[in-house]
């Protein structure tokens, strides 16, 4: 045994250490993401490769060896915009302004307050971990403070972005007018218009926090997970968000945001 540790050296140990943390951080920058299911698709090209090379498979080595070549410059530019987001949060401070995300969080409740008192369609995403770049895109890129005059403009009858959903990053309106992917039709909510639609697909595919204000009932709800939550008043609103958002706690046994997409689905089976 005290031959085995002598082998091992403290540098070895440091080593594997900070191979094991690459990894892991590597993981967390494509969890929640479309990355996720190529990534398994790569672990998987790379196990039959090595098969291939250690049944000394000739052929079926040369052609897997050609397609990883050709593979790693296409998923370059498939994959463009989340290599771009990934190292943009990897040189993000990791310092957050509480008391501006505090004041945002009651800056967006408000004015979904106001927009429901007076019927007006709403979709606002918060990005939490998942990046949101590839549907801010879709939009009219912005760098705006949030607050509750600005939000209204943007919700406004006939205003030019009325109909597209807004996407805040921490403190800042990044895009407003956007496309989010609307969840299908035929599934439980095919009652629902297609701005609840929207809200219920991109938080199925992504980790945000999308709210929504129905037009025709005035009622404001919270999608997540890929479900949609209850009617809220103003206190229970903020709540929810503070605890989703900015406290990394939980509404209701619900698991706190590091979990991923899933976080929140079983507080909105209950309740809905």
């Amino acid at each position: 045994m005290s031959t085995v540790f002598g082998l091992v050296s403290f540098r070895d140990v440091l080593d594997i250490l900070l191979v094991t943390f690459l990894v892991y951080q590597a993981y967390l920058l494509v969890a929640g993401t479309r990355a996720v299911n190529v990534v398994r698709g790569i672990v998987v090209f790379a196990g039959v490769w090595m098969a291939a090379l250690l049944l000394n498979l000739t052929t079926l080595s040369f052609l897997l060896g050609r397609a990883g070549t050709v593979g790693l410059f296409a998923l370059v530019v498939v994959f463009q915009p989340e290599l771009r987001a990934a190292l943009e949060r990897v040189g993000r401070p990791r310092g957050r302004d509480v008391s501006a995300g505090v004041a945002a969080l009651q800056a967006v409740v408000r004015s979904m307050e106001r927009l429901a008192e007076r019927r007006i369609g709403a979709l606002i995403a918060i990005e939490r971990r998942t990046p949101l770049g590839e549907y801010a895109e879709t939009g009219v890129t912005l760098d705006a403070v949030v607050s509750v005059p600005f939000l209204e403009a943007l919700f406004a009858r006939n205003a030019p972005l009325h109909d597209g959903g807004v996407i805040i990053q921490g403190s800042r309106v990044v895009s407003a007018g956007c496309l989010f992917p609307l969840q299908s039709s035929d599934g439980t909510y095919r009652r629902y218009g297609t701005r609840h639609r929207a809200a219920l697909g991109l938080s199925e595919v992504t980790d945000a926090v999308v709210l929504v204000v129905s037009e025709e009932r005035g009622s404001m709800r919270i999608a997540l997970g890929g479900r949609l939550g209850p009617d809220l008043n103003g206190a229970e609103l903020r709540e929810q968000l503070r605890a989703l958002i900015y406290d990394h706690g939980s509404v209701g046994g619900m698991p706190a945001p590091a979990e991923g997409v899933a976080a929140g689905t079983e507080t909105f089976r209950e309740r809905a």
